[in-house]
C-alpha cells in the first residue's frame, strides 16, 4: 500500500507540473493518469472493500432529534482492540453499546477532531512560513461559534422541510 501511495503522489507531482495547475481535481487525475496506462486500481480484497462500504453506510445513518432540532448518527463506533488487532465495533446510538462502549466512543471522537485541529495548524504554520507574502491565513481553533450556525441552521432547515 505505502509503494502505491508513493507512486500516486509521484504521478500526481507529474501531473501538476505537466498541466501546470496550482491545484487539481483528483477526477481530473484520475482520467489522465488511467488514459496513460499508468496508474490502476491496486487489488483489493473483495470482503474489505464490501466492508469499508458497509461501515460508511454505518457512518453516514442519521437520526433527528425532535426535541433538539438536530440531527444526529444513528450509530456509533468504537476502536477496540482483539488479539492485538484494532477492530471498529459499531453500535445504535439510542438502543447499543454500554456505558463504557458510548464513554470510549466520545473520548475516541474528541481525540480525532483533536488530531484533525493539530493537523489543520501545524498545515496552516506552513503555509504561513512558506508562502509569508500572502495574506495572513487564520485559523481559529474555538468552534463554539461554528456549532451554533450550523445548529441554527439545520433547525431553519429541518422547519423549511416540514412546512412544505
Amino acid at each position: 500500500m505505502a509503494k502505491y501511495d508513493e507512486h500516486v503522489n509521484d504521478l500526481w507531482d507529474e501531473w501538476i507540473s505537466e498541466t501546470g495547475q496550482i491545484s487539481g481535481d483528483p477526477g481530473e487525475f484520475v482520467e489522465w493518469a488511467m488514459e496513460a496506462g499508468r496508474l490502476a486500481p491496486h487489488p483489493q480484497d473483495v470482503k474489505k472493500m464490501v466492508r469499508r462500504q458497509v461501515t460508511r453506510s454505518l457512518r453516514q445513518a442519521k437520526r433527528f432529534d425532535e426535541d433538539g432540532g438536530f440531527t444526529y448518527r444513528a450509530r456509533q463506533s468504537v476502536t477496540l482492540f482483539e488479539g492485538g488487532e484494532a477492530i471498529k465495533h459499531y453500535f445504535d446510538t439510542d438502543a447499543g453499546g454500554s456505558p463504557a462502549l458510548r464513554q470510549k466512543s466520545v473520548k475516541q471522537r474528541r481525540e480525532a477532531i483533536a488530531n484533525d485541529v493539530y493537523r489543520a495548524v501545524c498545515d496552516t504554520e506552513r503555509m504561513k512560513k512558506v508562502h509569508e507574502d500572502d495574506p495572513q491565513l487564520n485559523l481559529f481553533p474555538d468552534f463554539t461559534d461554528d456549532v451554533e450556525e450550523l445548529r441554527i441552521a439545520e433547525r431553519e432547515e429541518n422547519e423549511n422541510k416540514r412546512g412544505a
